[in-house]
C-alpha cells in the first residue's frame, strides 16, 4: 500500500549553504547535502543514508535544484524510504554492528542407536 503522506506538500528548507531538508507535515523525509569529498550533491534518507549522488553541473545553484527535484521524485515514486523505514533500517544496521553476524548452527547429524536384542 502506498504511503499517502508521500503526496503531501514537500517543503524545502535551506539549513545552511550545503544542506537542504525536504519536509512533509513537519517531518524530514530527505536531506540534500553537498559532499566535499565527492564534489556532488548527496541525496539522503531521513536517517542519513545516501541514496544517490547528483553529478556536478556548471554552477552550484543549478546542481542543488537538480538534486532537490530528484529527491522529490524519489519520495513520490517510493524509492525514498519513509522516515520510519529509514530509522528502522538504521537501527537494524547498528544492532547488527553491535552484536555481530547472527549465530546459526546446523542441526546435528542424527544419531542411530543400535540395540542388540538379548
Amino acid at each position: 500500500m502506498t504511503d499517502r503522506r508521500r503526496f503531501g506538500v514537500i517543503e524545502v528548507r535551506r539549513i545552511n549553504a550545503e544542506t537542504y531538508h525536504l519536509i512533509i507535515n513537519g517531518e524530514m523525509w530527505s536531506e540534500v547535502e553537498w559532499s566535499r569529498s565527492r564534489q556532488r550533491w548527496c541525496i539522503q534518507d531521513a536517517a542519513g543514508h545516501c541514496l544517490a549522488h547528483v553529478e556536478h553541473i556548471i554552477g552550484q545553484d543549478r546542481d542543488v535544484q537538480t538534486a532537490i527535484r530528484l529527491a522529490k521524485r524519489m519520495i513520490l515514486d517510493g524509492r525514498m524510504p519513509s522516515p520510519e523505514e529509514a530509522r528502522a533500517q538504521l537501527n537494524a544496521e547498528q544492532e547488527q554492528k553491535y552484536l555481530g553476524e547472527p549465530f546459526t548452527m546446523d542441526a546435528p547429524e542424527p544419531v542411530h542407536v543400535r540395540r542388540d536384542k538379548p
